[in-house]
């Protein structure tokens, strides 16, 4: 996809299974699961969709999965399907790691930040792209790296460190730009410091929320993740970014989605928000 002189792919990292009834809260699977295909152990499966950004200057990436760093325990957790795509979907586009001049997460959690990092060598954690600067909300970082009783599964604080201890960290605070054509916007809802990214270019946006509207069957407001720290902002977030969707036309790109990694929104019958592929 192209925004003017700015070029958008949505990259395939890998995918994850997922307990249905967490991506879902309090909506009924009765409910959800005529929108949402699940397995006879109520798992469903999420796909990892991180962000490419080429502006000309910088070639960013936007989150990273889950990458090739999990230990056995956490791949208990968190079971994959295989190793990281990271590596073919570069070649895919002419790209290799060193190319990557910036890399933002819209927040901490281990299916969006553990990418980020690949196996040297000597088995231990390095950077996987070892160019780029590493941008992340301060008060984000923060949450991350002190997690509590709840959090602490998410925050994988021994490989955060990597990351931590590396010089390629830049704390932001707030709104901000970050490159030419690409800004953050703190919304919360999924963690206190959860941002959104926004890529502005020829005279159209692209917003990538990540969690607080993962897939296309979390439209609806009240369809909030059972994980969301705070339901009621993600679900004042989301009531926002419909309205922005519908009436400045903005396209949406889902980091958790199996068919729609871009899209628009039009309202359908009854006041339904429908999601038309773009791109």
């Amino acid at each position: 996809m192209k925004l003017g002189d700015i070029e958008l792919h949505s990259i395939l990292e890998n995918y994850f299974l997922i307990d249905g009834g967490a991506m879902f809260g309090v909506i009924p699977k009765v409910i959800w699961g005529k929108i949402y295909q699940s397995d006879d152990k109520n798992l469903i499966r999420l796909d990892l969709n991180p962000l490419l950004i080429k502006t000309g200057k910088d070639i960013i990436v936007v989150d990273t999965g889950f990458g090739d760093i999990l230990n056995e325990r956490e791949l208990k957790m968190y079971p994959l399907p295989g190793p990281t795509k990271w590596d073919d979907e570069l070649n895919r586009l002419d790209l290799k790691p060193e190319d990557i001049t910036g890399v933002i997460f819209t927040h901490a959690h281990a299916d969006h930040a553990m990418g980020a990092l690949k196996k040297g060598k000597d088995g231990q954690p390095e950077l996987r792209f070892p160019n780029a600067r590493i941008f992340v909300q301060k008060g984000e970082w923060h949450d991350a790296m002190n997690p509590n009783e709840r959090t602490m599964a998410t925050y994988l604080v021994h490989n955060l460190r990597v990351i931590d201890e590396s010089g390629k960290l830049e704390l932001v605070d707030g709104d901000t730009n970050l490159f030419p054509g690409v800004s953050v916007k703190v919304t919360g809802g999924h963690t206190p410091y959860s941002q959104a990214i926004l890529v502005d270019g020829g005279g159209e946006r692209v917003i990538y929320p990540a969690d607080i509207m993962p897939s296309s069957a979390h439209i609806r407001v009240p369809y909030v993740a059972a994980v969301d720290l705070d339901p009621a902002v993600t679900m004042q977030q989301k009531r926002w970014l419909n309205e922005r969707m519908l009436k400045d036309d903005w396209i949406i790109a889902f980091d958790h989605d199996l068919a729609f990694k871009f899209a628009k929104f039009k309202e359908g019958e009854k006041g339904k928000i429908e999601p038309v592929t773009v791109g």
